[in-house]
């Protein structure tokens, strides 16, 4: 049988080697001929589950090689199983650590399930080993772009241009980071000679309007918008963008027309499909305005923490049309829910490696329709939002007084500080405690750190408040014992403690919001500011109890990182004259 399955393969006869193969495995379980023969001809027939059983079985009795764990990488990668691919060409660099493809394709697959970072640090180490191919630095920009690393990757594509001076993806690439870092002039130049060379594509088109929006020259944006719209009316970006610039206008009526759109983008480039799988089990009420009264609704989450809470302020008004409700909602924030609307059923989700993990019966309902959507139902008009405080959010009483006790309130004025913002518009949302320094120099206010920490900036925060008490004689207290990342009952029982907030656009001002706390929000002037910190007006039509103050123009300023201006003098004055101080 042997030497039979071994002249099978010599004649490329692989089916009928298959078979031999596999008698002899019924005689021989460790057979090494068939063992390490069987997972090649299972690949090539797409039976990649047998094909990884048979090698795992094969790493008993031989010691692997590359060509075993490419093997089983690309049985992995068939089936989708992202994290053993990943796992699997982890393994390969171990044995080989000098092989540029290998990085590569490692790179390839943690992007597909948005692991930027290690995306980053694969790409890297396949630049280094080939330091002068336009691929390697093409991937590798990218990369740096994801995890908002614009600068370096504005260099990398740069570098890129030169071996390739006409590829037209990657001039669009280096438009985009002009944009990000706030070079308007440039990216738009750039952008407008793609509109001549890409006349089949409305990419360029869409980038150009995008500065536009940073520039705040909102009116020229929208015209280029509706004119994509009318070469490509289905161009989900554009109608995104147009349906923010609406929002953000107070055009509600316009604004939710096209937000929809935003679920298509994220499900064409969401490794789950999620959206697809949702669509199985019921009908989602998407660029549509369908719900009937009596349908079983679920609502869908469909954006992070402070949205959600966002999606909160509406939940009351939507739920007095339709009774039949239930809600996805971040774990982080099912406390939180239940005591503040105990009429409706919750079901918490948590996330694992960018899926959303369901526990609940999702053939159950009629009808599905996402958080932010049910703003088309109960906020067509202005006339449709609250006028006065109203707190939506009730927080755990007894941390609240537990908290209260620790805190050991004086006669001062407690006030709870947040100044960073992640994500990926983090970058134009956060601002240094040394641009804050007009309002922390304000007397007889204790400072109360409300600042969550992610990895990225886990250090970073720490060290700031050491060096703004070391060269201002300025202490912003840490409260111990509340994570203010995961721990969101403790975190909205802590803001619950303060007299007033002063906050970035960050999941703090929307508890605060929800709080009906006296809230001071900085929001930068255009790239990066969310649509619902609407484009004018001193008060939020959200929280009637946030007031906005929006950074300077960056006309006569050097870059978006300096455009603040005279924006926290300003709020320290206003804060003065609320408090009266």
């Amino acid at each position: 049988l042997l030497n039979q399955g071994q002249s099978l393969i010599k004649s490329k006869e692989f089916d009928k080697a298959l078979l031999v193969y596999e008698e002899i495995i019924k005689i021989d379980n460790l057979n090494i001929q068939a063992i390490t023969h069987l997972p090649i001809i299972y690949l090539m027939k797409e039976r990649y589950k047998d094909s990884i059983e048979m090698i795992n079985r094969s790493f008993k009795i031989v010691k692997p090689v590359i060509g075993d764990y490419q093997n089983l990488g690309n049985a992995y990668l068939a089936l989708k199983d992202y994290d053993n691919a990943i796992n699997s060409y982890k393994e390969i660099v171990k044995i080989n650590p000098n092989n540029p493809e290998i990085y590569k394709t490692l790179g390839d697959i943690q992007m597909k399930v948005a692991d930027h970072q290690g995306a980053v640090n694969s790409y890297e180490h396949a630049l280094k080993l080939s330091p002068d191919e336009f691929q390697r630095l093409f991937d590798y920009g990218i990369a740096l772009d994801m995890t908002n690393n614009q600068e370096l990757a504005l260099e990398t594509f740069s570098n890129a241009l030169k071996i390739e001076p006409t590829h037209i993806e990657c001039m669009n690439k280096v438009a985009r980071c002009l944009s990000a870092i706030g070079d308007y002039h440039n990216a738009k130049s750039l952008y407008q000679k793609l509109m001549v060379l890409r006349t089949d594509s409305v990419t360029p088109d869409i980038g150009y309007a995008s500065c536009l929006i940073h520039e705040g020259k909102y009116d020229e944006s929208v015209n280029v918008l509706k004119d994509i719209l009318i070469r490509k009316p289905h161009a989900n970006i554009a109608r995104l963008n147009l349906s923010l610039i609406y929002l953000a206008r107070q055009s509600f009526k316009e604004g939710w027309k096209y937000y929809d759109s935003r679920m298509l983008i994220r499900n064409e480039i969401d490794v789950t499909k999620r959206h697809d799988m949702l669509k199985k089990f019921f009908e989602i009420d998407l660029d549509k305005k369908e719900l009937k009264i009596n349908d079983k609704i679920i609502i869908l989450l469909d954006a992070g923490i402070g949205d959600a809470i966002l999606g909160l302020s509406m939940l009351k008004e939507f739920h007095k049309i339709y009774r039949s409700i239930s809600m996805e909602i971040d774990y982080r924030l099912f406390d939180l829910c239940k005591r503040s609307f105990p009429e409706i059923q919750f079901y918490p989700i948590r996330e694992n490696r960018h899926e959303m993990i369901i526990e609940y019966d999702l053939s159950q309902f009629d009808k599905g329709i996402y958080w932010m959507s049910i703003g088309k139902y109960v906020r067509q008009r202005i006339e449709n939002f609250p006028k006065k405080y109203i707190a939506f959010l009730k927080p755990n009483d007894n941390k609240v007084k537990e908290i209260q006790q620790k805190l050991n309130k004086d006669k001062s004025i407690i006030c709870g500080l947040s100044w960073k913002s992640s994500g990926e518009s983090g970058r134009y949302k956060t601002a240094s405690l040394k641009k804050l320094i007009p309002i922390l120099s304000i007397n007889n206010i204790r400072f109360i750190d409300l600042q969550y920490e992610t990895k990225n900036n886990l250090v970073k925060t720490s060290f700031e408040k050491k060096k703004l008490h070391k060269n201002h004689n300025i202490k912003i207290e840490e409260y111990k014992g509340v994570d203010k990342l995961d721990d969101i009952d403790g975190l909205t029982a802590l803001i619950e403690n303060c007299d007033i907030v002063v906050t970035a656009s960050n999941v703090t001002a929307h508890i605060a919001g929800g709080l009906g706390k006296k809230t001071f929000l900085f929001v930068p002037f255009s790239q990066g500011r969310l649509w619902y910190w609407q484009e004018e007006g001193d008060k939020s039509i959200w929280y009637p109890n946030v007031k906005i103050f929006r950074a300077e123009s960056t006309d006569n300023l050097e870059g978006w990182e300096n455009e603040w201006g005279t924006t926290f003098e300003k709020m320290a004055q206003e804060i003065k004259k609320e408090l009266k101080l």
